[in-house]
């Protein structure tokens, strides 16, 4: 596989939405994190943990891809989990897309004391 981030963007579309679990995210999940080329590169940047609700939860992880010719993307996959230990392993859904990072400014409201 020459162009990883040609397979990824093949694989998952404009956006892939699926079982978790599933041909095409097993695909991409052995891409981000089995297949290791010379001169490529992969990394987590960023995590987020979601609480959904009593039997479900969101997690989303974005991955920085870097091949040889320095070409750089990111691909973000959001996965539905269990919230329970009764349903452990039993990932239910999940999307995929590429995405691009994008500085923002956020504002916070912290307590008058504490400032």
């Amino acid at each position: 596989m020459e162009n990883v981030i040609a397979k990824l963007r093949e694989l998952i579309g404009d956006e892939y939405e699926g079982q978790a679990w599933d041909e095409t995210h097993e695909a991409v999940d052995v891409i981000l994190g089995a297949y290791k080329p010379e001169g490529y590169a992969v990394g987590c940047v960023d995590e987020e943990f979601e609480d959904g609700g009593r039997w479900t939860n969101f997690k989303t992880n974005v991955y920085r891809v870097e091949q040889p010719d320095g070409q750089v993307s990111h691909f973000r996959i959001c996965r539905e989990v269990p919230a329970t230990e009764c349903q452990e392993g039993g990932d239910f859904c999940v999307s995929i897309d590429e995405v691009v990072p994008e500085e923002v400014t956020v504002i916070k409201y912290i307590s008058a004391r504490a400032a």
